[in-house]
């Protein structure tokens, strides 16, 4: 009968006591191991998209008020023509001084909250760019504030902003992006001049006290409030395209074959 030498039998382990055994216990949750922490849906936004979107709300809100107070201003000068040769009763002046007064709050107030949309919006594109160069934002954010927010230094500032955070990215075509903001930056300042000029014809209406300088003043500001209604809603539908792709060649439906 074959046997296992001596020195090679392992020796015996430890017999354990007999009864019962305590049961270990935890005052909190033992997370042993990797945690699978579920993506929740405000991590999941894009920033990019999210200003995006609020953007594009802010310019449909501002021409859908600007076109309105083009038509109160309008009705103003018709009014106003009407009652050179014909009464117009005191209600009716009046109603129309509060549609104007009350389209022209609105419109100051939607001007600051899409000028305020369009900064957030430009800090998170560049926030993105050079983001995905691996490099940081050589501007410090108030100068993006000052740039992008205030009126007439955005029309070269906001440009330069963007073209800053396009020129970081390999993946855009450079060419495309430049000559889509030379458009944009191009109706930019001619909705600023238009708007300008309309300052500029009711203070002089105001000071002058002509009837016919008040009548100029108030076709300046219908074709501002105009002008810019259309600019609002251009912008919105270009903001979204301004870093796409260009579109790709339409696959014809029939192709024409040779035949020899």
């Amino acid at each position: 009968m074959a046997r296992r030498p001596p020195e090679s039998i392992p020796p015996q382990r430890p017999q354990r006591p007999r009864g019962p055994r305590s049961i270990p216990r935890y005052a909190y949750l033992p997370t042993w191991g990797l945690r699978d922490r579920p993506v929740s849906e405000e991590h999941a936004v894009d920033p990019v998209e999210n200003a995006q979107s609020q953007l594009r709300l802010a310019l449909l809100v501002t021409g859908g008020i600007l076109a309105a107070s083009a038509v109160v201003h309008l009705l103003r000068y018709i009014l106003l023509t009407v009652n050179r040769t014909t009464p117009i009763p005191k209600w009716l002046i009046d109603t129309s001084t509060v549609l104007v007064l009350g389209c022209g709050v609105l419109g100051v107030l939607s001007f600051i909250v899409a000028t305020a949309a369009f900064v957030a919006w430009v800090i998170e594109v560049r926030k993105q760019s050079y983001g995905l160069a691996d490099r940081l934002d050589p501007r410090r954010r108030r100068w993006l504030i000052v740039l992008g927010g205030i009126p007439l230094v955005n029309i070269v500032g906001g440009g330069l902003l963007i073209a800053e955070a396009a020129d970081v990215r390999p993946d855009l075509d450079r060419e495309l992006i430049r000559r889509r903001l030379i458009r944009l930056w191009v109706a930019w300042g001619i909705v600023n001049a238009v708007a300008i000029a309309a300052i500029v014809f009711r203070l002089y209406a105001w000071q002058s006290g002509s009837i016919q300088s008040g009548a100029n003043a108030l076709t300046m500001v219908i074709i501002s409030a105009v002008v810019s209604s259309v600019f609002a809603f251009w912008m919105a539908d270009r903001v979204p395209r301004l870093f796409a792709a260009p579109a790709p060649d339409p696959v014809p439906d029939k192709r024409w074959v040779v035949l020899a």
